[in-house]
Formats: structure tokens, C-alpha cells, sequence
């Protein structure tokens, strides 16, 4: 897959968007390692114009709450999105 610029990804996106996040705390087990990217989406039309400049580049991960979730100790190469309360 190509990669998409992160840092350009990063700018448009930094209120809901981390590079480099530790997915520990975003499940009930708290273990696992870290996202490449993760994007918190708030609404529906902020999440649309996300996957419109991801452009299918990066490998996708929809996180719910988090429950009867594990996650690897390794680095997911690629972007988790968790969905806010308003979805």
C-alpha cells in the first residue's frame, strides 16, 4: 500500500488525530501496542472527509468500546478509528 503524508494528515486532523499512539488504554484488558495512526472521529461528516484523504492508502481498524478487544504488543501499520458517542 502506498502511504499517505501523516504530517499533512496530522496538521488538517490535530484536535482528533495522534501519531504514534499507545492503544493500551483504549480497551478493557489494557495491553497492546501501538497504532501508527489513531483518529478519534466526532461526527459523521468529520469521519467522511477522513476516509476521503486516506484514500483507501493505509490499512483501516474500527475500535469500538474496546471490550473483548486484544490488541498485539507490535505496532498496528496502520490507522485505528474509534467513533465517538455520536455514533
Amino acid at each position: 500500500m502506498m502511504n499517505i503524508d501523516l504530517k499533512e494528515l496530522a496538521l488538517e486532523f490535530s484536535k482528533n488525530l495522534k501519531l504514534d499512539y499507545d492503544l493500551k488504554k483504549k480497551n478493557w484488558f489494557n495491553i497492546g501496542g501501538k497504532s501508527k495512526v489513531f483518529y478519534k472521529a466526532k461526527n459523521l461528516k468529520e469521519l467522511i472527509n477522513f476516509l476521503k484523504k486516506l484514500d483507501n492508502k493505509e490499512k483501516i481498524f474500527i475500535l469500538g468500546a474496546g471490550s473483548n478487544t486484544l490488541i498485539s504488543d507490535s505496532l498496528f501499520d496502520g490507522v485505528v478509528i474509534k467513533l465517538s458517542k455520536n455514533f
